[in-house]
């Protein structure tokens, strides 16, 4: 029997076994994610899921997005997991929210402290790593073979990297993304989705040699944008062809190696290779025709104000409105936002400091679905869901950034903070919060083009 495996199932998820204990993780293999924004490459067949549930003791969840947290997976296979009493892993957070849906729906659950090693087994012992605001890696050591699984971690200078190695060492193999998975600028922007692409191969190389891996396992990309209104964020994705040229053109000391669905790597095996035709089944998936999804509900003005209200209700419940007032007025966040409702044809302009939403004649400052919009409205995840489907255009220089400094507001509350004056004080949250604001104002506008400050708004 052969122990010390691990088994690429899909997207950003593997199983790592050792000789008694496995471990999963970020099961989604199957149906859509990200508002009807994201589909897989490919989707599991039904027994291979089963099988591999029965060869799981313990489930690991990187963080809340639903490409690796997926709410539809633990419902469909709900029995299966508690019967196996397979118990799922999440890291310490301060809202709690993931942890507390586990344990309401009856899983097995347990949270683990940043850095703070579990043993699964006697020689395979998991440990998780807090990143940023809401993500982490899983460092697991298994019969003395090092795995790190960064996944969606955004560890790409030379500076984090290498302080990630100062603290937790070099690996053996590690599993990494290979090609970018948001909102990239708009229709325009192709040369911004060039860069990304290029950015992310940078990244891997860069991981993979600071980090002394032996063998680097591109994972956790195999899906497209898969909306009329994002389609277009598919022209310059990697290819694990692209992939694999890059890294030998880098010269890079690792083995490069795609898994294809439920194919096993021997993690005994210090020589793995490439197999030919799990790099052609990607390729081909990349390549196949693929469905698109149209948004269908459209909501009217009415509609739109009464979820509006419902929106600065949940808001107030968390963050100080005298204070989002006092940076209205300062210009420095949540100025008053106009959007055209590409499906009716309306321009809506919001002012959430003074809690208005109306019919406006200004010029708009981005294009977005109405139900996008409801969206937002509707869930405190909205904003961050539009941010990664990207499915809205900037019609106006600056546009996204006055849209993302009024609703990017609850990114905060679900982590567990509030928008109140001791926030000032946390100086760590507040720079990582300011700097993606930044990086993201930088991309856009230097790939803006020179014709003039609005573009046109082909999503419309």
């Amino acid at each position: 029997m052969v122990t010390n495996t691990l088994t690429l199932v899909n997207h950003a998820s593997v199983l790592i076994k050792g000789e008694k204990q496995s471990i999963l993780t970020d099961p989604w293999y199957e149906g859509e994610a990200f508002h009807r924004g994201w589909r897989l490459l490919y989707e599991n067949k039904e027994h291979d899921i089963e099988y591999v549930l029965n060869n799981t003791k313990f489930i690991w969840i990187s963080h809340e997005h639903p490409d690796h947290f997926s709410i539809g997976f633990f419902r469909k296979f709900k029995s299966l997991i508690i019967d196996n009493k397979i118990v799922v892993m999440f890291q310490h957070t301060k809202d709690k929210r993931v942890i507390g849906f586990l344990k309401k729906a009856g899983f097995q659950s347990m949270e683990l402290p940043s850095g703070e090693p579990f043993a699964l087994e006697d020689k395979f012992t998991v440990r998780i790593v807090k990143d940023e605001f809401y993500d982490s890696s899983l460092l697991v050591n298994v019969a003395g073979i090092d795995i790190f699984n960064l996944n969606d971690c955004a560890m790409h200078s030379q500076k984090r990297i290498t302080a990630f190695k100062k603290q937790y060492g070099s690996c053996d193999v590690l599993l990494t993304q290979f090609s970018y998975a948001a909102w990239k600028g708009g229709r325009d922007h192709v040369q911004w989705r060039r860069s990304a692409a290029e950015d992310k191969l940078a990244s891997l190389v860069r991981q993979g040699q600071t980090l002394q891996a032996k063998t680097v396992i591109p994972f956790a990309s195999f899906m497209y944008f898969a909306n009329v209104l994002n389609s277009y964020l598919n022209d310059a994705v990697n290819t694990p062809g692209r992939v694999r040229d890059y890294c030998r053109a880098a010269n890079a000391d690792f083995r490069c190696v795609f898994l294809k669905p439920m194919e096993s790597l021997d993690l005994d095996n210090d020589c793995p290779k490439q197999q030919e035709s799990s790099l052609s089944f990607w390729e081909n998936a990349l390549t196949s025709n693929k469905s698109y999804i149209s948004y269908e509900d459209s909501y009217s003005i009415d509609q739109l104000s009464k979820l509006f209200r419902t929106y600065c209700e949940r808001l107030q419940k968390k963050n100080s409105w005298w204070l989002i007032r006092v940076c209205r007025y300062l210009r420095i966040a949540f100025r008053p936002t106009t959007m055209k409702l590409v499906d009716t044809g309306e321009v809506v302009r919001v002012d959430l400091a003074r809690r208005r939403l109306a019919v406006s004649t200004a010029a708009p400052d981005i294009a977005l679905h109405s139900e996008s919009l409801a969206f937002i409205f509707k869930f405190p995840y909205g904003f961050d869901t539009l941010g990664v489907n990207g499915t809205f255009e900037e019609l106006q220089r600056g546009g996204f950034d006055k849209f993302t400094k009024t609703f990017a507001i609850e990114n905060l509350n679900n982590i567990g903070y509030s928008f109140k004056l001791a926030l000032a004080f946390d100086l760590n949250v507040l720079l990582i919060f300011m700097g993606r604001l930044i990086r993201t104002s930088r991309k856009l506008n230097a790939g803006k083009p020179a014709t003039g400050d609005v573009v046109r708004a082909r999503a419309a």
